[in-house]
């Protein structure tokens, strides 16, 4: 088994492993998969690439697996770890793992509950489930409001929700989404619906903004909230948006609190 960095030319087999690495465990438990496009998805690596570390594992045969990460300041974040499945038993997943893990005091990683193994993997390198990542979808029930864009100030709010610098990846979300700032918080929304990051520097100014952005949804949404964001998951209830039955998990190391201000831009990059 050879390990090296990622490259552009890889991200169509990468997704490739993705979507059936994805597809065998969801199918395994008969839950419909996710299926996020390649134009998606690349969207997504290439951002790691450009701003965080990337390595595939293979051997003679082909591609075995991949592994991501980022790191802002001294918080560190395991953005994907997938290995074919004829790979598995093999030690490509802890090999990947420890390529990727750099030497950040504060690390994070999200998984889907329905993988034990992975979640195993991440346990024992002091990654312990701390609150699910719940997923709602479909067309938002309109009870209005008076609630107004307004200048405000992105940094102090990503320092309140996220604990860390988030400037390098506003660039990236701002290529794909509208960002609206809002009293003390901010959403982003993508084309078809998607809904996230949204943050507020509390958990009442980040769920006003969620609030006014389904309000003004013209047709189905889904987004992402850590269930530890209990403002927000009442909102979403509120709008009568349905909740997905696969809660992801939020993984985190000693000492890092749950968030309780912010809906996640997805769960390579938090």
């Amino acid at each position: 088994m050879e390990l090296r960095p990622t490259t552009a030319a890889d991200l169509p087999a990468l997704h490739g492993l993705f979507v059936a690495a994805i597809n065998g465990v969801f199918v395994q438990h008969g839950f419909e998969p996710p299926g996020p496009p390649l134009e998606v998805f690349a969207n997504q690596q290439q951002h790691l690439l450009d701003t965080g570390t990337s390595v595939v594992a293979e051997d003679d045969e082909g591609l075995l697996g991949f592994a991501a990460s980022w790191q802002r300041d001294e918080d560190w974040f395991l953005a994907s770890l997938f290995v074919d499945e004829a790979a598995q038993g093999r030690g490509v997943g802890p090999a990947l793992l420890d390529a990727v893990w750099g030497a950040a005091p504060r690390r994070r990683t999200i998984t889907d509950a329905i993988q034990p193994v992975s979640n195993a993997l991440y346990g024992r390198r002091g990654l312990i489930p701390a609150t699910p990542i719940l997923t709602f979808t479909g067309r938002p029930r309109s009870s209005g409001s008076d609630l107004r864009p307004e200048p405000a100030d992105v940094a102090a709010i990503d320092l309140a929700a996220y604990g860390f610098d988030r400037a390098i990846d506003h660039a990236y979300w701002e290529q794909y989404a509208q960002r609206t700032t809002w009293p003390d918080a901010y959403t982003y929304v993508f084309p078809g619906g998607a809904i996230g990051p949204v943050a507020g520097l509390d958990a009442a100014a980040a769920a006003r903004a969620l609030a006014a952005e389904l309000a003004r949804a013209e047709g189905a949404v889904r987004l992402r909230i850590p269930g530890s964001s209990r403002a927000l998951v009442e909102v979403a209830l509120a709008a009568g948006l349905r909740l997905d039955p696969v809660p992801g998990l939020l993984l985190l190391s000693e000492g890092i609190e749950p968030p309780t201000a912010l809906a996640i831009g997805g769960y390579m990059v938090f």
